[in-house]
């Protein structure tokens, strides 16, 4: 994580600001502009996580790297078994979502690119899971421009699901908005029954991994609405590194068109703003025209793009 340490110094305190690279019984180290600073832990006064540094002028939500975004939306949909290559993350989780079933490449793997794409294929073919990269990029790249995009291609990897992930700024989504009927939404700590019941029901199909991803990130807050005694909406907010993930969002059929999305979701924004935290993400398949529309109405821009490759 990055976080800002404040330690007792002679004349009053001092802070270190930058990445926790470890952490033991006597010690924390630090690694700031600087260098690695190892602090005392017994001289520590407060300490504070932070988000990822900016890498360009901007709002936070939009001066965030692809890299450190991507690293954060790991957190906030974690798979069940992970490795890693260098710095690419293998992810795996039952075959349940792209997401959680995908090589995320993030930086040199440390070995030649042809030798590491082999790696990956083993290491899934190992696990009887579907071969499947997620490549990522500014809005609207093209496989072409990367090259393990063109080493994906040239093994018949065929390129699919384009998403966008969109952020914002959670001091500019709107307020709480009532649903026509007047019905509030709930937010909770913990999936419920019914919470669980209107999500999984979806199309009959939902594997029991599914809760593991559903519960696995540092915290997590899920909001539901209930009209008339039946649950007609649901979504769920993942928060790792100081940002917010907007997840598993589900308006039963008959219901939507009726504001419930908008609903939760400025609900979801409303807690967001208590608790300090500043940005917020979603990922939203290029071609799901309504929830693009329902995101970027409540403020929601384009960040960057990702899409999936696989054999």
């Amino acid at each position: 994580m990055r976080a800002v340490v404040r330690k007792r110094i002679e004349h009053g305190v001092t802070d270190a600001l930058g990445d926790v690279v470890a952490i033991d019984a006597e010690t924390v180290s630090v690694r700031t502009r600087l260098g690695v600073v190892v602090i005392d832990r017994a001289a520590v006064v407060a300490a504070k996580e932070v988000p990822p540094r900016s890498t360009r002028r901007g709002a936070p939500h939009l001066a965030i790297s692809m890299d450190d975004l991507e690293r954060i939306m790991v957190e906030g949909w974690q798979p069940i078994e992970r490795a890693e290559l260098g710095g690419w993350l293998f992810r795996a989780a039952a075959g349940f979502t792209g997401r959680a079933n995908s090589v995320l490449p993030l930086g040199d793997p440390g070995v030649p690119l042809s030798a590491a794409v082999d790696r990956c294929e083993s290491w899934y073919d190992e696990r009887g899971l579907q071969r499947l990269f997620s490549l990522f990029g500014p809005a609207g790249f093209t496989v072409d421009d990367d090259p393990l995009g063109r080493e994906l291609l040239g093994r018949a990897y065929q390129p699919f699901k384009n998403t966008m992930v969109l952020t914002a700024a959670t001091r500019a989504l709107p307020p709480e908005i009532t649903h026509p009927t007047g019905a509030r939404v709930r937010l909770e700590p913990e999936l419920s029954p019914a919470w669980w019941d209107a999500w999984a029901d979806q199309d009959g199909t939902t594997p029991p991994v599914a809760r593991s991803l559903l519960t696995g990130s540092p915290d997590q807050l899920v909001a539901s609405l209930e009209v008339d005694g039946e649950v007609v909406g649901v979504a769920r907010l993942a928060l790792a590194h100081m940002w917010a993930g907007v997840s598993a969002l589900h308006v039963v059929p008959k219901h939507q068109r009726t504001a419930v999305a908008r609903a939760l979701v400025s609900a979801l924004g409303d807690e967001l703003r208590v608790r300090g935290i500043r940005s917020v993400y979603a990922q939203v398949a290029r071609s799901n025209s309504p929830s693009m529309r329902l995101f970027e109405g409540l403020g929601f821009s384009i960040h960057h793009e990702y899409l999936y490759l696989g054999a």
